[in-house]
């Protein structure tokens, strides 16, 4: 592994995190009292169409002197802290991806905040967090929807942590939704040799054991940010944490659960120390979905929670899905942009927030002076797969000329109508129907796609663009302020 070579990022944990933005302006608190079943929730929405600011609620209903935290992700202001850079989201993305390739291996710690407080046996009660019923249709209660979930491979013991949701079933159960809950005891040839948390499920079940697993909730941004991506570092046992290492500057700390021997982040807010039940599947939903929609799973995996450990005073943190949400589009996969940009010519690629989950649309702006430039890029977003590592291949694309500032819709926009002839400049790719374990995946399965050529360069017979240079708008935008002070 790579040893670190970044500057550590400002703050050390997530309640750091928030002192930091409550510091800048960007965190409210919110003082009136507030129901938890489907009020909070609303206040969410309300905010995230505000673009800001992050929520802390100081006054549940039914929860006296029980805080939580919601919208910390959500705005360029937020992701610049929470990265250690500029409110741009080219930087943001440029951090990500240089702090990517200098991952640093966690540091495993005796005594850690997350264990201050322990309960295990019949002192187990989920129900005495704050968790809200977030959507109005919502089956229950969900204590996991920014939580890292935290499983081990018992073959070669690599570590695992993914972004799953987590739904209340009673005081000490829980469903995991966990894409890939197969078949009970059959181990697919292809999660065979996989590292995801479904793989080390199934391997546990398929052996007749119970499977360890952790969910890690109120985690810093670094390891927010990661357990929602698909990472890749082979010669690590500890992918994700490596990755957060890289991005933190300095190692993440980790600690040994109490009731099992998996490494959780030590200085977390809140550890549910469970054991999935072999040979089980339960109905997990409704929960309003970032697609926009309501989605269940018929087959979620059930654990039971043997230990709950936790900060003194903690501060519980969740999100609200739906089509904006409190982590940004534009960097939540980024595998499709990294792989896009090697193509020769390719010079930006943006995905806009008005993507829904998996139906995404991206922007591709690119040096097209041919036909055959233009295929060349048809060719990588084709051949793009559905689903591996981060890579998602887009439902809508939409290719423009390098002048193109793919962050302004009206550009791309204007260059749709003014180049765009749908009987020939419009490429649909065939739909490969896969094999269904989820119902939402009906809605947004990504094999059928739209490629959009809106380049002019490449086709001929258009004037030039009258259009500010980007390198002059950003010497304009550096000194905005300077043009209105004294």
């Amino acid at each position: 592994m790579k040893s670190e070579n970044h500057a550590a990022l400002p703050y050390g944990d997530f309640r750091d995190y928030l002192r930091l933005l409550e510091e800048r302006g960007l965190l409210k608190r919110v003082k009136a009292e507030v129901d938890p079943k489907h009020e909070i929730g609303a206040i969410c929405v309300k905010s995230l169409r505000m673009k800001g600011p992050a929520l802390l609620f100081e006054k549940i209903k039914g929860y006296p002197g029980m805080k939580l935290a919601t919208n910390v992700l959500s705005t360029l202001e937020q992701m610049a802290i929470a990265f250690g850079t500029e409110p741009d989201e080219r930087k943001i993305y440029e951090t990500i991806e240089a702090r990517k390739k200098t991952p640093v291996e966690p540091r495993v710690v005796e005594k850690a905040p997350c264990q201050e407080e322990i309960h295990t046996g019949d002192q187990v009660d989920l129900y005495k967090f704050p968790t809200p019923w977030w959507h109005e249709a919502d089956g229950g209660r969900y204590i996991g929807t920014t939580a890292g979930i935290i499983t081990r491979d018992p073959d070669n013991g690599g570590y695992n942590m993914g972004m799953y949701r987590v739904m209340i079933q009673d005081k000490d159960t829980v469903t995991l939704n966990v894409k890939g809950a197969h078949p009970i005891g059959k181990l697919p040839a292809k999660e065979r040799d996989g590292v995801g948390g479904a793989t080390h499920i199934l391997k546990h079940e398929a052996k007749g054991k119970p499977a360890p697993v952790a969910i890690a909730i109120g985690m810093g941004p670094a390891l927010t940010f990661v357990a929602a991506q698909s990472v890749n570092y082979p010669e690590s046992l500890y992918a994700e944490y490596a990755f957060a290492g890289g991005i933190k500057g300095k190692p993440v700390e980790l600690v040994a659960c109490k009731s099992h021997d998996l490494l959780v982040p030590a200085r977390a807010e809140i550890i549910l120390e469970a054991e999935v039940i072999p040979g089980l599947r339960a109905r997990e939903g409704l929960h309003g979905e970032s697609q926009g929609f309501y989605g269940w799973n018929d087959a979620a995996f059930v654990a039971k929670v043997r230990c709950v450990t936790h900060r003194k005073d903690p501060i519980h943190y969740g999100l609200i899905c739906g089509c904006r949400e409190d982590y940004p589009k534009f960097v939540k996969y980024s595998g499709l942009q990294a792989r896009l940009m090697t193509v020769e010519g390719v010079k930006d690629v943006y995905e806009p927030d008005l993507s829904g989950g998996r139906c995404r649309i991206v922007v591709v702006s690119a040096r097209a002076d041919s036909p055959a430039d233009v295929e060349r890029i048809v060719r990588a977003i084709e051949e793009t797969p559905g689903e591996a590592r981060g890579l998602f291949k887009p439902r809508w694309a939409i290719i423009v000329d390098d002048d193109c500032d793919v962050r302004d819709w009206e550009d791309v926009m204007w260059r749709m109508v003014m180049s765009v002839m749908p009987d020939k400049d419009m490429k649909i790719g065939p739909r490969d129907l896969p094999v269904r374990h989820e119902p939402m995946e009906e809605i947004y399965d990504m094999a059928s796609s739209v490629i959009i050529d809106a380049t002019m360069k490449s086709k001929g017979g258009f004037p030039q663009v009258n259009q500010v240079s980007r390198e002059l708008m950003a010497k304009v935008d550096a000194r905005w302020k300077e043009y209105f002070s004294e």
